[in-house]
């Protein structure tokens, strides 16, 4: 009878252990699907740069951060040598407006696609540059009103060259809009993306 018991207590056990068994495996398995999808499905990938010559079209491509130090104090003896040029041949001196980095989500369905921009803003006097950053509210009122048109954009309106000088256009318009209030004419003649990378 001893024997008997034994037997039965064990087929039970293993029919109990079983259901168990196979919960932890169907858990795992979901963790690892899950994980899986999250890895490579949802997670955006590597950002796309598209640093590009709006007037020849070339992509260039993405430079160290030494080169990139090296070339910005390039860039600033060149609009130097630039303005001390025109103030030569007698022309106008034109500011450049440089603003801080964008960082703006885009209008994408999925909404995981964001934008990356810095520009600087060439100016029709140079004497504008001085007052637009004494002006408290003129930086802000920029920024906000370039916000707003890159967060109108989507990666299709900006993913070719027609479609970033739309954008350059656009910015141009928007910000002379505000600047005129100001000044009473158009101040913004040109805008520059010195980074432009969407992810």
């Amino acid at each position: 009878m001893g024997e008997e018991e034994k037997i039965d207590l064990d087929e039970k056990g293993g029919k109990k252990g079983f259901p168990i068994v196979l919960i932890l495996i169907v858990a795992i398995l979901s963790a690892g699907i899950t994980f899986a999808v999250v890895k490579f499905v949802l997670t955006p990938k590597a950002p796309v740069q598209e640093t590009e010559k709006a007037e020849s079209g070339k992509k260039v491509e993405k430079k160290a951060p030494e080169e990139k130090a090296s070339e910005t104090k390039a860039e600033d003896n060149s609009t130097n040598e630039a303005v001390d040029l025109a103030e030569d041949t007698g022309e106008t001196a034109r500011g450049v407006l440089s603003l801080n980095e964008f960082i703006v989500n885009l209008n994408d369905p999925i909404g995981r696609r964001y934008i990356k921009i810095n520009m600087k803003l060439e100016l029709a006097k140079k004497e504008y540059e001085d007052k637009i950053r004494s002006d408290e509210l003129l930086i802000p009122q920029i920024r906000d009103v370039i916000f707003l048109i890159i967060s109108s954009k989507s990666y299709d309106d900006l993913r070719t060259v027609s479609g970033k000088l739309t954008l350059k256009q656009e910015i141009i318009a928007k910000v002379n809009e505000v600047l005129s209030k100001k000044f009473g004419e158009d101040v913004v003649t040109n805008c520059f993306f010195t980074d432009f990378v969407i992810q």
